[in-house]
């Protein structure tokens, strides 16, 4: 049987640009382009010696290890810190090497060690970041021993390149720096608010499993008062069997007993669990003329506008009976709120999905609980006219297929509710 999409909300699916490893990628692109460019630039524009195929060889290896890490290790699972280390140990080697071939700790370029040890302590916990730090001083200080001087063609001008490498160095650690942590700055916030809406579902999936607890005992109750109200009304039936009136308005009154022995029926069979289990697949065009009919049968006042399904020919999606309540109490409301107790239907596909809106003309939902409704969906909205559980219930019902539902002032007066779900085969 076809099966809803019904992965829990709490759920966040982790993205590859999101991860740690797939930022060090990224960014060490960057620093082998930037390897590449001292080797092959630095000769002719600075009239500086420098071994350009020692440099391009160190490029090479930290480009072949870059692609080892983008097309295996970002294949698997998100690496522990320890291989986290190990990366930017890489990195620190390879410019380690570059620096050595270049001046070492007189190249204003080893103050790209900074953001090195920024992005380790952005990414590690303290123990490895520490470790980072400490392997970054000591190559620093054997540098300051160990390397091969430059040779300058213009000696007088030495001081003056150190100062625009020490700018230029500064300027990328900058970059750099700003670049990764508002990135983790992004990624944490991020994830702060998928726990936080996690958090708010939770709570609501709480709620609305202690008031399906509370109406099935609730159920359980009124069983006995409908049932002198029915046994009242059959002696009504048999007294006043002359006057057709009267008989009339004591079948609708029986309906309406019969409707709510049937609800009733509902909750102490579900008892509170969930039923997204049981849901199969619906012809969405049938499914509507039912239920527009078996709410104009429930509410003889009331009046529905449903335009022709022909476009819906062929059209299904999996859903149950919460579904079929959620959209049951929306139309409801749309009636309630129209004081011509009217309201309309159509439905519309766009795309893989199917479109239900359900329009009154009624006063409309307050801007203040409009407001509420889409920036916490999650929590019940009460107004005067009861407005807040009902939809409350809705939206879990909808969200549990993986559908969404919007609300939106109509012009003239009026809101219109929309329903998204996912279509089936399409």
């Amino acid at each position: 049987m076809p099966t809803p999409n019904s992965a829990p909300p709490d759920a966040v699916p982790p993205r590859a640009d999101g991860r740690p490893l797939a930022r060090l990628v990224s960014l060490r692109w960057y620093s082998i382009a930037a390897m590449v460019a001292l080797a092959i630039g630095a000769a002719p524009a600075l009239n500086i010696d420098i071994p350009a195929v020692p440099i391009l060889l160190v490029a090479s290896a930290l480009g072949a290890w870059n692609a080892l890490a983008r097309f295996v290790f970002l294949a698997r699972d998100e690496p522990g810190p320890w291989s986290l280390l190990v990366e930017l140990i890489v990195d620190l080697a390879a410019w380690s090497g570059v620096l050595y071939l270049t001046g070492g700790a007189t190249n204003p370029l080893i103050s790209l060690f900074l953001p090195l040890i920024a992005v380790g302590a952005a990414v590690l916990p303290a123990v490895q970041t520490w470790l980072l730090a400490a392997l970054s001083i000591s190559v620093y200080s054997w540098l300051w021993v160990h390397h091969r001087p430059l040779g300058l063609a213009d000696p007088t001008r030495a001081i003056d390149w150190h100062l625009a490498g020490m700018w230029g160095t500064f300027a990328v650690s900058a970059l750099v720096i700003t670049w990764y942590v508002s990135r983790m700055t992004a990624t944490v916030r991020a994830r702060d608010l998928a726990l936080a809406q996690a958090r708010e579902r939770r709570l609501r999936n709480e709620r609305i499993v202690a008031m399906a607890n509370l109406a099935a005992g609730a159920a359980h109750e009124m069983g006995t008062p409908l049932g002198t109200m029915r046994l009242i009304l059959d002696n009504l039936q048999a007294q006043c069997c002359d006057d057709p009136e009267t008989r009339e308005d004591i079948n609708i009154m029986g309906q309406q007993i019969g409707h709510c022995r049937h609800i009733l029926s509902r909750l102490t069979a579900s008892g509170g669990q969930a039923r997204v289990e049981a849901g199969g697949a619906l012809d969405i065009a049938r499914w509507l003329d039912d239920l527009v009919m078996t709410i104009e049968s429930q509410r003889p006042d009331a009046s529905i506008n449903w335009a022709d399904t022909d476009h819906l020919a062929g059209l299904r999606m999996v859903a149950d009976q919460s579904v079929t309540q959620a959209l049951h109490n929306l139309i409801n409301n749309a009636i309630t709120a129209d004081p011509d107790r009217q309201a309309t239907l159509t439905a519309e596909r766009q795309g893989s999905r199917v479109s239900i809106h359900i329009v009154d003309g009624g006063p409309g939902i307050p801007p203040d609980v409009l407001n509420a409704l889409h920036e916490a969906p999650n929590r019940p909205s009460q107004t005067k006219d009861g407005l807040g559980i009902g939809l409350l219930l809705s939206l879990s019902a909808i969200e549990a297929f993986g559908g969404t539902l919007h609300y939106a002032p109509r012009d003239g007066g009026g809101t219109i509710s929309t329903i998204t779900l996912p279509l089936l085969n399409t």
